[in-house]
């Protein structure tokens, strides 16, 4: 027969061994309750960037319908991770070191204006996306829109008189030309516009050859969009 302190004893480890298993359990429960709210969470993230996707997909679709009426042969346009993107491939869309579009191929810039100022993307409270974009806003997320304008250049180097240092300098007011351009013929929000310049550092065509520079001369112009937080 066990004597009183062999019980109290063994009450004594009974209740710690009850009282690990109930932290053990509340522990388990926490574990899940935030494994759960990280699924949760990543659902929404993953719903939230299609709806951002979608909207880029259909400013696509919108800029190429206008593009293709257009039948402006040196503009193409394309749907990449950075958004719609409206390449100007005309290497005589500039004179010869000069960052100011000849006047004869403004009609170009006339056809890219026409084309962005009126898209959906920049509208959206005005659509069916009304009530999820006021939802999202709701939730100390802003919809943001921006065009971004690339210059790039060949690697002819400029003459000592030119007007700019080098083919960097000579690419980043290129875009800044461009982006001044479209600006004003579609009236957007100065804002929403940024500019880059690469020089002759990101080349499509072989910089050896008289084709290839005509190539790597161009314009690359960016629609992108995303949610940014407020809170």
């Amino acid at each position: 027969m066990s004597s009183p302190s062999d019980r109290i004893a063994k009450a004594a480890v009974e209740a710690r061994s009850s009282w690990i298993l109930s932290y053990g359990d509340t522990v388990t429960l926490l574990i899940c309750f935030f494994i759960m709210m990280i699924s949760v969470s990543a659902g929404q993230i993953n719903k939230i960037h299609a709806w951002v996707n979608a909207r880029l997909d259909e400013a696509t679709t919108e800029v190429e319908q206008v593009m293709d009426s257009s039948g402006i042969e040196e503009i193409s346009v394309s749907r990449n991770s950075k958004g719609v993107q409206i390449t100007l491939k005309d290497p005589r869309l500039f004179e010869v070191a000069s960052a100011q579009p000849r006047r004869t191929h403004l009609y170009q810039l006339d056809a890219v204006a026409a084309a962005i100022q009126n898209l959906h993307i920049f509208h959206l409270k005005e659509t069916e996306n009304a009530a999820f974009l006021e939802e999202l806003e709701s939730s100390g997320l802003k919809w943001q829109v921006e065009i971004r304008i690339e210059g790039h250049t060949d690697n002819m180097p400029l003459t000592r008189n030119a007007s700019y240092r080098d083919n960097w300098e000579l690419s980043a007011a290129r875009a800044q030309s461009i982006m001044i351009q479209l600006q004003e013929r579609t009236g957007l929000a100065p804002s929403i516009f940024a500019i880059g310049g690469f020089g002759e550092f990101q080349p499509l065509g072989d910089n050896n050859t008289q084709a290839g520079r005509e190539i790597n001369r161009r314009v690359e112009i960016y629609i992108g969009a995303s949610l940014v937080n407020t809170l």
